[in-house]
């Protein structure tokens, strides 16, 4: 794996928000770099809009954005109370304790989107991806009145349904994590831990090429909440696959096919970001 030629990549590539992580992980740059980068796709209405995920271009507020800005701060191991605030003002506005958030809203199809956003499924209220959004925003450790009703309600959800989406299976994971770990919450571990083994989208073959979600998604570093669920040796044959994928420019590429040229070099910046976290927290990487 080349280090060099994967930091040119993202400087080539990247916005400024991966190039600011980029920077508080491997240079010692401020975490205020990459809050501030974050609040520029945050609009007045708490949501985040604006492309921060790639593959959707518009500059409103969508639920998919949302759980981009907070997952990247929940891999960055960043809380900051006022993002959250607003962020958590926003999903208690729109979403529906009793059927959940849409991915994204219909007038999203106004503007330019990959292929796989034109699944009307997308614009039909969601249970899982609320799951996802509640767990991301208890992790940040904020305070809302909404938030301990809807934490309940989510929780029912995961208790009494069958979660066959291993992307809903990771944001949920994030949930369990921010709680105290009770029998009932280990419990709930145990129940999805078991349905991600199932679930569409899982990647559990080092060897595949095809789009899905790696044991590395669920344990990024050794001592993720995950880390249990894998054993040392298919962590290890993951990671090597990983450092052998890295591509003669320096990034990662990507399995999906996102709107134009320019996303899809987003969109490999944010890999090659994410598989250089991960090869460093295993300590796979000299630099």
């Amino acid at each position: 794996m080349n280090f060099e030629k994967a930091a040119n990549f993202i400087w080539n590539n990247g916005r400024l928000l991966e190039r600011r992580i980029f920077e508080y992980i491997f240079q010692g740059g401020s975490k205020n770099n990459i809050l501030n980068a974050i609040e520029a796709y945050q609009n007045d209405d708490g949501g985040f809009g604006n492309a921060i995920e790639p593959d959707l271009r518009t500059p409103d507020s969508q639920p998919l954005y949302m759980e981009f800005a907070l997952k990247t701060l929940y891999d960055c191991n960043i809380k900051d109370t006022e993002i959250s605030q607003k962020a958590c003002d926003y999903v208690s506005y729109h979403a529906d304790l009793n059927t959940g958030i849409p991915t994204i809203y219909p007038l999203s199809v106004n503007y330019p989107r990959a292929q796989h956003w034109n699944n009307p499924l997308s614009i039909e209220p969601s249970f899982s991806r609320l799951t996802g959004l509640v767990g991301l925003l208890k992790w940040q450790g904020i305070k809302h009145p909404w938030l301990d009703k809807a934490t309940e309600v989510c929780l029912n959800d995961i208790s009494s349904k069958v979660y066959d989406d291993a992307h809903t299976i990771l944001t949920a994971f994030c949930l369990l994590e921010s709680l105290p770990q009770t029998d009932y919450v280990k419990g709930l571990f145990d129940k999805l831990s078991k349905e991600l083994f199932e679930a569409r989208f899982f990647q559990l073959d080092a060897t595949s090429r095809s789009y899905g979600l790696s044991p590395l998604e669920f344990s990024p570093s050794p001592t993720s909440y995950c880390r249990s669920l894998f054993s040392n040796i298919t962590v290890q044959d993951h990671l090597k696959v990983l450092e052998f994928q890295q591509d003669e420019d320096g990034g990662w590429q990507i399995e999906w096919e996102p709107p134009s040229e320019m996303a899809k070099l987003e969109w490999r910046a944010c890999k090659t970001l994410k598989s250089l976290m991960i090869l460093n927290s295993y300590k796979m990487i000299k630099y």
